[in-house]
């Protein structure tokens, strides 16, 4: 689903924020995540067949996956397999939890990877809202765990990867929306200042990200919305555009 919301609506309603403003006050933000004030330590518990997956709040929007949101808590996950693009245009993994069979299908844009060699402090006073997704990593960037899925589905390394390539929808050029709870807009210091009630410009991928940190597999993209460039953009900040 393509939005189009406004300056103010993405300041004001970012996951980060547990409250927003209201007539009168204050109220509940719908879109507040807990991940997005938590800390994550690193792991003594190497990530070679099972790993620590977030989900964000519309990955539970189906009741089969209503178990998966835990207050922003990650989910050690086993069996990871590529599950092909989903109705979103979004590519999907399958995966299992626990010591339990019934098989999870979830798209990229809702599942943040923590690598175990990750540290992820985002306490309010140490991280500002726009470097919210920046510490974690892309379940599809990861190389530990593209080697789990490979050898999960059984298909040589160099299949897979072609598949990723193929399927992934975040190419150059493709048009996107600031997905709204997500993307944190920042002015652009050489330009007049947004009127804040004014809708947010849409955007077009320009590339992948040029500094990630590769070994932590974050796989982050350059954008361009209206007249400011965010070099590190999340796949979960973005919603494809799929008509123009």
């Amino acid at each position: 689903m393509s939005v189009h919301p406004s300056w103010a609506d993405l300041r004001d309603s970012h996951c980060s924020h547990p409250t927003i403003r209201a007539e009168g006050g204050t109220k509940t933000n719908p879109l507040y995540e807990d991940f997005a004030r938590r800390r994550y330590n690193y792991s003594s518990r190497e990530d070679k067949s099972c790993f620590r997956l977030v989900f964000l709040q519309e990955a539970s929007s189906l009741s089969i996956n209503k178990t998966l949101r835990r207050r922003g808590r990650f989910i050690w996950c086993h069996n990871v397999k590529y599950a092909g693009r989903g109705p979103g245009g979004y590519r999907q993994i399958s995966f299992t939890i626990d010591k339990g069979n019934k098989t999870f299908v979830v798209g990229e844009n809702n599942v943040l990877c923590i690598p175990s060699r990750a540290f992820i402090n985002n306490n309010r006073y140490f991280r500002a809202s726009d470097k919210t997704f920046l510490g974690f990593a892309s379940v599809f960037g990861y190389a530990h765990l593209l080697s789990s899925m490979q050898q999960n589905m059984k298909i040589p390394k160099k299949d897979l990867l072609l598949r990723l390539r193929d399927d992934n929808p975040l190419q150059k050029g493709t048009l996107v929306a600031p997905r709204l709870g997500y993307f944190y807009p920042l002015p652009s210091p050489s330009s007049a200042p947004p009127q804040w009630d004014e809708s947010h410009p849409f955007g077009i991928i320009l590339g992948p990200s040029l500094d990630t940190g590769d070994y932590l597999g974050r796989q982050l993209y350059r954008v361009r919305f209206g007249g400011t460039t965010y070099e590190k953009v999340h796949p979960a900040q973005m919603e494809i555009i799929n008509e123009v």
